[in-house]
């Protein structure tokens, strides 16, 4: 097996080493080192696997890591810190997804995919993608970089969704729409138009809230 740790010792990271632990179940892949996490002390522990530190010990470290912050902006910025060549960054994906081949569909690195999550055909995912508890994910959507898709969220075909975005619990987005970077979507609001980037949408039909 091969090694690996998580960075982020929160509820998304504890998450993570549970999905690590069920594909474990299924085949027998990876050896969990434990948290890397800059606001706890060295050496304590979480749900039994230690603290190996923060991120002067993340950037000593030579594996696979699994960046675990669900947070958009914050987790694009633990990457951009962890500048290290001896960091890989591989996707985990739970034996649960329901996921479209292989040949049609692009994951990129450090993508996060957890149980019921179904995936169709012709997807493409971004580096460091988030896909939570069963989210549905249509034909030929484009996902960029560092987004989060929290649980049950709905996505229909042919749509967009930039960098950095985020989608509340139970969103839904309708076919051949645009969600532009850094936008955050509230929790099950539905999305019939296209949103611009820097704008946070809520309710049925999701429009701009206004401040």
């Amino acid at each position: 097996m091969k090694d690996i740790a998580i960075y982020g010792a929160g509820g998304f990271g504890r998450e993570t080493a549970l999905l690590i632990q069920q594909i474990n179940k299924q085949k027998p892949t990876w050896n969990l080192l434990g948290f890397f996490d800059d606001g706890l002390p060295k050496d304590s522990r979480v749900d039994g696997l230690i603290i190996l530190g923060g991120r002067e010990q993340a950037l000593q470290y030579a594996g696979a890591i699994s960046i675990a912050v669900a947070d958009p902006s914050t987790r694009e910025k633990i990457v951009n810190r962890l500048k290290s060549q001896k960091l890989e960054y591989p996707s985990l994906v739970h034996p649960l997804a329901q996921m479209g081949s292989e040949e049609f569909n692009t994951i990129g690195r450090g993508c996060i995919i957890t149980a019921g999550v179904i995936m169709t055909t012709h997807i493409t995912l971004g580096d460091f993608c988030i896909i939570n508890l069963s989210s549905t994910v249509g034909h030929d959507v484009m996902m960029g970089t560092f987004t989060t898709i929290m649980p049950g969220c709905s996505i229909s075909g042919n749509v967009t969704i930039g960098q950095g975005v985020l989608l509340g619990t139970g969103a839904r987005m309708l076919q051949n729409i645009n969600i532009g970077d850094h936008s955050t979507i509230g929790a099950g609001a539905v999305v019939t138009k296209h949103c611009p980037p820097n704008e946070t949408w809520v309710g049925v039909p999701a429009s701009k809230k206004i401040p």
